[in-house]
C-alpha cells in the first residue's frame, strides 16, 4: 500500500515537473518584459511602481490570514477524513475578500487626504494612481486563494499558468499598449487589469475541479485556520523579508537606485521563482505522508524535488553568469551599476534552491509555527544587514544582505529536521551541488580573475 501511495506520488511529482518547465520557459517572457518596461517608463517611475505593486502584494497577504496555503494542506485532508471535497473553499474567499475590501475602503480614505505621501515609497504617487493600486487587491486576493485550491486539488498547473505566467506577463503588456495610447497612470492600471483578467479565467476552472462548492457564510473550519494563521504571519513576514532590500535601497539610495536593483531583482528571481513554484508541489505531497511512509518516502520524493529545481536553475543561471551586463543593457546604460549585485543575488537563490526546499517540508509536516518564527528572526537579521551594508557598499551590500539570511534560513531549518531525524538528501545530490559551485567558480572566474 505504502508502496503504491509512492509510486502515486511521483507521478504526481513527474507530471507536476513537466508543467513547472513548461511554466519556467513561458516566464522567461517575464523578466524580459519587465527590463523593456523599466526602459519605456523610466528607472524612476519603474522604481516606483516596482515599491507600490510589491506594498500592495503584501497588502494581499495581511488579507488573505494564509488561507491559501492552508487550502493547499486542507483540501487533500478532506478526502482523507470523510469531508465535502470543498470544506473550507467558500468560507476562505468570504472571509478574505471581506477583509482585503475593509483595507480597500481604508486606503481609498487616505488617499482622498493624502496620507499616503507620509510613506516615503508612496509619497511620489498621485491620488489617482493610488486608487488603481488599492482597487488591485480585491482581485489579487481572489488570486491567491484560487491557486491554493488549485494546489490543494492536485492542479499545480492551473497557478502556474494563470498566476505566475499570465498575470505577471499581461500586466506589463497592457500597460507598455496603454503608454503609447497615451493614457495615463499606465503602469497601476495594467496592474488591476490583469489581476482582474486572471479571476475572470480561473473561476470556470475552479467550479469544474470544485462542482459542489457554492457561497456561504459559514465560519473557516477551525483546523484549516489553525493550521493557516502562522502561515499567513509567515507569508507576510516572507513577502516583506524578500523585499526589504528593495525597500532599503529607495530609503537610503532613492528611487534611481530602486529601479536598477528591481531590474537586477527581476533577473535573479527567475531563479528563486522556480523553487516557490516547487514548494506547493511537494509540500501536499508530504503532508499525506503518515509518520511510517516520511521515514521511508520522504528522501526520494524531496530529493527528486531538490535535483530538478537545481537542475533547471543551473541551467538558467549559466545565462545570467556569461552576460550579467548584456542582460542589464536590455533596460539601458543606465542600469548597468554595480553588476557584481547581480551575480550575489544568483548565489542567493541557488543556495536557496538547493537547502531552502526544508521549510516547505516542514510546512507540510505541519511545522507552520516554527517556520513563522524563523521568518521572524530572519527579517530582523536583514533589516539590520542591510541598514548596515547598504551605505557602506550600495546595490552589492543589498545583495550581501540577502545572501546572509538565505543562508541563516537554510542553516537553521535542515539543523531542525536533523533533530527530527530526517535527513532527506541523497548521495545523487552531490552532482547537483558541484554543478552550482562550478557555476559559481565561472562567475569569478570571468569576472574576477
Amino acid at each position: 500500500m505504502a508502496a503504491t501511495k509512492l509510486e502515486s506520488d511521483k507521478k504526481f511529482l513527474f507530471k507536476s515537473t513537466l508543467y513547472n518547465v513548461l511554466s519556467t520557459v513561458i516566464k522567461v517572457a517575464g523578466p524580459a518584459l519587465a527590463i523593456l518596461t523599466a526602459r519605456i517608463f523610466g528607472k524612476e517611475e519603474f522604481g516606483i511602481f516596482v515599491s507600490a505593486q510589491l506594498w500592495m502584494l503584501t497588502m494581499s497577504r495581511v488579507s488573505v490570514l494564509g488561507l491559501d496555503k492552508g487550502l493547499n494542506w486542507f483540501l487533500p485532508q478532506n478526502a482523507v477524513h470523510n469531508r465535502p471535497q470543498h470544506l473550507g473553499y467558500c468560507e476562505s474567499i468570504y472571509r478574505s475578500v471581506i477583509i482585503a475590501a475593509g483595507i480597500t475602503l481604508i486606503l481609498l480614505l487616505c488617499a482622498n487626504f493624502g496620507l499616503h505621501r507620509y510613506a516615503k515609497s508612496l509619497a511620489e504617487l498621485s491620488k489617482t494612481e493610488f486608487l488603481f493600486y488599492a482597487l488591485s487587491l480585491v482581485p489579487w486576493v481572489l488570486l491567491h486563494i484560487f491557486g491554493g485550491t488549485a494546489e490543494g486539488m492536485r492542479k499545480p498547473q492551473y497557478k502556474m499558468f494563470i498566476t505566475d505566467c499570465t498575470v505577471s506577463a499581461i500586466s506589463p503588456l497592457i500597460a507598455i499598449a496603454l503608454y503609447f495610447l497615451a493614457v495615463p497612470y499606465a503602469l497601476p492600471a495594467g496592474l488591476l487589469c490583469a489581476n482582474i483578467l486572471g479571476c475572470v479565467i480561473y473561476l470556470p476552472l475552479i467550479k469544474k475541479i470544485l462542482p459542489e462548492a457554492s457561497f456561504t457564510k459559514n465560519k473557516v473550519p477551525k483546523e484549516l485556520l489553525l493550521y493557516s494563521l502562522p502561515r499567513g504571519f509567515s507569508e507576510v513576514v516572507a513577502s516583506v523579508l524578500l523585499r526589504i532590500d528593495l525597500w532599503m535601497v529607495l530609503l537610503l539610495l532613492g528611487s534611481a537606485s530602486a529601479g536598477v536593483y528591481a531590474v537586477m531583482l527581476t533577473v535573479s528571481n527567475g531563479l528563486r521563482t522556480i523553487r516557490q513554484s516547487f514548494n506547493p508541489i511537494l509540500l501536499p505531497v508530504v503532508a499525506g505522508m503518515s509518520e511510517e511512509r516520511l521515514k521511508t518516502d520522504l528522501k526520494p520524493v524531496f530529493s527528486y524535488c531538490v535535483g530538478m529545481v537545481t537542475a533547471i536553475q543551473i541551467a538558467i543561471g549559466f545565462f545570467i553568469v556569461l552576460f550579467p551586463d548584456k542582460i542589464l543593457m536590455i533596460a539601458g546604460k543606465d542600469f548597468i551599476v554595480q553588476p557584481a549585485a547581480l551575480g550575489i543575488l544568483l548565489f542567493a537563490n541557488l543556495l536557496g534552491g538547493f537547502f531552502g526546499m526544508a521549510g516547505a517540508t516542514l510546512n507540510g509536516m505541519g511545522k507552520s509555527f516554527y517556520t513563522l518564527k524563523i521568518d521572524i528572526i530572519s527579517l530582523a537579521t536583514a533589516l539590520i544587514l542591510n541598514y548596515t551594508l547598504i551605505p557602506c557598499f550600495g546595490l552589492i551590500g543589498a545583495a550581501l544582505s540577502t545572501f546572509l539570511f538565505t543562508l541563516f534560513q537554510a542553516v537553521w531549518n535542515n539543523i531542525y529536521m536533523l533533530n527530527l531525524g530526517f535527513w532527506p538528501y541523497s548521495k545523487k545530490l552531490f552532482f547537483n551541488g558541484i554543478g552550482a559551485f562550478a557555476l559559481i567558480l565561472l562567475y569569478f572566474g570571468l569576472n574576477y580573475l
